[in-house]
C-alpha cells in the first residue's frame, strides 16, 4: 500500500509561504518517486531511458497509466516499422461494421472524396483507404454474383437490405475506388459491454476503432468517420502535420511552431463528464485533467514521421482497455471513444512533453447540432454555416469555411453530395 509523506502542521501563520511551497513541492516530487519505485520497471534499464518520464510528470497520477505507458513504449519499440509504409499521405475511413448502411455511408463518402481529389491541384497526392470488417467486405467482394435473396445469409450478424446493397455495389467498382483495404479483426483487448453506453457502440467496436490509429498505413494518415464529408481543399488539413512552408500553407495559425505529431480538432461538449475520468488523484491532478478538452475523434490526423505517434496510437487503446473494466462501472458508463482517446492523450502529452499537437480549429472540422437547443457550438450561430443572401443557411461548400462536415448538417459541392449518379467531379461552384 502506498505511504503518504506525512506533512507538518505548522499553520500558516509559523511559515512562511516560500518555505511552505518548497516543502509541498519536495512532497510531491517524493510521491512520485515513491510510486515510480513500486509499479515500474528501472528507467535505468530501459531502451528509452532518455526518454524516462520526469518526476513531476508522474506526480498524482494512477500508477496503473504509469505501467500501460511502459507497455505502450515496448510494443511501439517492437512493431513501429513494419506499419505507415503504404504512401505519404491518405485519409482512413472508418473502421465500419454492424449496420451495414456505415459502409455504405463510408463509399459513399469515398466517391464524394474521389471527386474532390480528383478535380484538385494540389501537389499532395492522397490515398483513400477502407477499414471495414470481414464481414461487409465479404459482401463488397461479392457485388457481382450476391443476388437481393442471397445476402439473407448475412442478416443474422448484419443489418442489411437489397437497397443497400445495391447502393454499395454501385459506387464500390470493384473495388478500384479505394488504394487500400484494411480488415477489421477481434480487437487483442478486452471490453466490458456492462460498462458501456451501447446506443453509440460497444466497447469492443470502440477499442476496434481506437485500437485502428496504430495500424494507419500512410506517414501522414487522416481518419475520418463514415458520416465526416470532406468539402474541396480537404488536402490544406495535412499542412499542419506536413507544412510546405514556415507559415503553414494558407490555412493555418498553430500556437507552437514546427509540425505536428498529431492534428485533432475539439469537440462540441469540450468538458462534458470530464470530471469522472480522472486518472488519478484528484488533489494533484484534478484540476488539470477536468479543464483537458474532450477531443473530435470524427476526424484525426496521425504524423508518423517520429515514433511518439505511434507509441500513443499503441497508449489510447490500452487506456480504453483499463477504463473499461476497471474504472468505468454500471452506474459510470462509458459513453463513446472520446473519453478513452482524451485522457490517454492528456497522459501522454504529460509525459512526452516534445509531442506536438495542433488543434484543428472547429470552423475547419464541423461537428455542431446547428439550430437546436442542446447544440454544443451552433454552426448557424458561430459562423460555420453563414445566413446567405436568401434568408437560409449555407448548405454549399463554397459559402462555409469547413473542410469537413460531420454528417449533422449536410453540405453539397455544387448542389450534389458528391456520389449520386451524374455528381461526379462536380467540385466547383456551378
Amino acid at each position: 500500500m502506498l505511504k503518504y509523506l506525512p506533512c507538518k502542521t505548522t499553520s500558516s501563520s509559523e511559515e512562511p509561504v516560500d518555505d511552505r511551497l518548497e516543502r509541498i513541492e519536495k512532497s510531491i516530487a517524493e510521491i512520485a518517486d515513491l510510486m515510480a519505485q513500486k509499479n515500474l520497471p528501472d528507467d535505468s534499464k530501459d531502451d528509452n531511458s532518455a526518454n524516462s518520464i520526469p518526476a513531476h510528470a508522474k506526480a498524482g497520477v494512477d500508477p496503473v497509466y504509469l505501467k500501460l505507458f511502459q507497455e505502450a513504449r515496448e510494443r511501439s519499440n517492437k512493431d513501429f516499422d513494419s506499419y505507415h509504409n503504404e504512401g505519404e499521405a491518405g485519409i482512413v475511413i472508418g473502421p465500419t461494421e454492424g449496420k451495414f448502411k456505415y459502409t455504405v455511408e463510408a463509399i459513399q463518402n469515398a466517391r464524394r472524396i474521389r471527386s474532390i481529389l480528383t478535380a484538385s491541384d494540389s501537389n499532395l497526392k492522397l490515398n483513400l483507404a477502407l477499414m471495414t470488417s470481414p464481414q461487409h467486405l465479404e459482401i463488397l467482394s461479392g457485388c457481382d454474383v450476391l443476388t437481393d435473396d442471397s445476402i439473407s445469409k448475412f442478416r443474422q450478424e448484419i443489418e442489411i437490405n437489397p437497397n443497400q446493397k445495391r447502393e454499395a455495389c454501385r459506387l464500390w467498382s470493384n473495388g478500384t475506388l479505394f488504394d487500400l483495404i484494411i480488415p477489421t479483426s477481434e480487437a487483442p483487448y478486452k471490453g466490458n459491454d456492462n460498462h458501456t453506453q451501447l446506443n453509440q457502440g460497444t466497447s469492443h467496436y470502440w477499442l476496434k476503432a481506437l485500437g485502428g490509429y496504430r495500424l494507419a498505413p500512410y506517414t501522414h494518415t487522416l481518419f475520418i468517420d463514415s458520416n465526416s464529408f470532406p468539402c474541396p481543399g480537404i488536402e490544406n488539413l495535412f499542412q499542419l502535420t506536413k507544412p510546405s512552408d514556415k507559415n503553414f500553407g494558407k490555412y493555418w495559425q498553430p500556437t507552437t511552431t514546427g509540425a505536428g505529431d498529431l492534428a485533432v480538432g475539439i469537440d462540441q461538449y469540450a468538458s462534458w463528464q470530464n470530471d469522472e475520468w480522472i486518472p488519478g488523484f484528484k488533489t494533484f491532478i484534478g484540476e488539470d485533467s477536468i479543464k483537458f478538452a474532450e477531443r473530435n475523434t470524427g476526424a484525426v490526423l496521425f504524423n508518423f514521421q517520429r515514433q511518439l505517434s505511434h507509441t500513443l496510437a499503441h497508449f489510447i487503446p490500452l487506456v480504453a482497455e483499463h477504463i473499461y473494466n476497471n474504472v468505468a462501472s454500471t452506474k459510470q458508463k462509458v459513453p463513446n471513444d472520446q473519453v478513452a482517446f482524451r485522457v490517454a492523450l492528456y497522459l501522454f502529452r504529460r509525459f512526452e512533453q516534445g509531442y506536438v499537437e495542433h488543434q484543428i480549429p472547429m470552423h475547419t472540422s464541423c461537428r455542431s447540432y446547428p439550430g437546436k437547443d442542446y447544440a454544443g457550438t451552433d454552426g448557424f450561430l458561430n459562423g460555420m454555416y453563414p445566413l446567405k443572401s436568401d434568408g437560409t443557411f449555407c448548405d454549399e461548400c463554397y459559402c462555409t469555411p469547413c473542410l469537413i462536415n460531420h454528417g449533422v448538417h449536410t453540405v453539397k459541392i455544387n448542389g450534389a453530395m458528391g456520389w449520386e449518379e451524374g455528381s461526379f467531379n462536380r467540385t466547383t461552384p456551378g
